[in-house]
């Protein structure tokens, strides 16, 4: 009688199938979530070092207190290049931009309107004094027409930083329509930011002179604050 061969046994019940599936997995690591298993290990005990803390000067510190600047925004503006444009507002703190942010031109006049900026821009950038952030200060005097900003953030490109230091001129009827646009703007243009002036000076009556826009000493103070915290 003739003897029939054993089958087979399926390859899913062979131990060497088994062996040779586990050898290829650690090897080659297995994938969960699109990411080797090792990677998830080895994600677990790495750690990011720690920012370097910032060291300051005898006279940085002076500056960090008296503007209640963080280590950081006071080094920060220290090194700044800025180009700051501006009405008589930015004319009444030139010391204490000077004191923050010694690196700054700051180009300020009394009565500038809105209209005047794309051409102050396009000459201080003749004369290579636009710097890589720029600030503008504008809306004292009368509201900025999007025609003006588009002209000015042509000419400023799109690697500039720009920061708007919104409006505080509560006797106007301009001030929410100014500070409207400037927020707009700033929500259409990654490389825009406002700076909060309106918001920050709330209820500060002390801060400004008997007109509400012009600035006392503290409100000079807070103003550039905010700019440097702002901008770090």
């Amino acid at each position: 009688m003739k003897r029939h061969a054993a089958p087979a046994k399926p390859i899913l019940k062979r131990p060497i199938f088994w062996v040779i599936l586990i050898v290829i997995i650690v090897i080659g690591g297995f994938t969960v979530g699109r990411k080797p298993i090792i990677n998830l290990f080895n994600q677990a005990t790495v750690t990011k070092p720690k920012p370097k803390p910032v060291k300051l000067t005898r006279h940085e510190k002076k500056i960090a207190k008296k503007y209640h600047l963080s280590p950081k925004a006071t080094a920060n503006a220290h090194s700044a290049k800025v180009t700051a444009i501006g009405d008589s507002v930015m004319v009444d703190i030139v010391p204490e931009m000077k004191q923050v942010f010694p690196r700054a031109i700051v180009d300020g006049e009394v009565g500038r309107q809105f209209y005047d900026l794309p051409t102050i821009a396009q000459n201080l950038k003749a004369q290579h004094k636009l710097a890589d952030n720029v600030v503008v200060n504008l809306g004292t005097n009368g509201p900025p027409e999007k025609t003006d900003i588009s002209r000015f953030l042509k000419v400023v490109g799109s690697k500039r930083q720009v920061y708007w230091i919104n409006t505080h001129v509560p006797t106007q009827k301009w001030e929410s329509q100014t500070n409207q646009l400037i927020t707009s703007t700033a929500k259409h243009n990654r490389n825009v930011h406002v700076v909060d002036w309106h918001g920050r000076s709330e209820n500060q009556p002390n801060w400004f002179a008997d007109d509400e826009v012009h600035l006392q000493t503290k409100g000079a103070i807070a103003y550039v604050g905010l700019l440097a915290n702002t901008m770090a």
